[in-house]
């Protein structure tokens, strides 16, 4: 799955099943950047991880108004500093049971995701939605 699928995935899928509102006042500057300045080299990029979960973070932070919990078990993976942009996306992903470990305090950063683990995380934040926002 590339990044951008993953993103018009999660756009089509939370518009269907949760809200076709988007706030007007804009989604943030990474999911604006897949909007709108994706560059086309990066069209066939695969997912990888942290960048599903940079994704996630700011879409629960400008679409969902979600605050951020406070890093539990995040702070024990051994790689969590590894993308220091996205320590915390990963944390609050992580926290929330979103996306997991590839193996015991291991998120597995740069790991890509095939298009069907991309599908089991969007179903699984959607379903966060749905049990915080009901």
């Amino acid at each position: 799955m590339t990044e951008k699928e993953f993103f018009d995935l999660l756009l089509t899928r939370y518009s269907e099943e949760i809200s076709e509102d988007l706030p007007a006042e804009g989604l943030g500057y990474y999911l604006e950047y897949f909007l709108d300045h994706y560059p086309s080299e990066k069209l066939e990029l695969k997912i990888t991880k942290k960048v599903a979960a940079r994704i996630l973070h700011e879409f629960m932070t400008y679409v969902l108004k979600w605050e951020d919990l406070e890093w539990g078990d995040a702070a024990n993976l051994k790689d969590i500093y590894d993308c220091r942009v996205c320590s915390n996306a990963i944390a609050q992903v992580y926290e929330r049971g979103i996306i997991g470990e590839a193996e015991p305090l291991v998120f597995g950063l740069n790991i890509t995701l095939g298009r069907e683990d991309g599908i089991r995380i969007i179903e699984r934040f959607l379903s966060k939605i749905k049990e915080i926002d009901i």
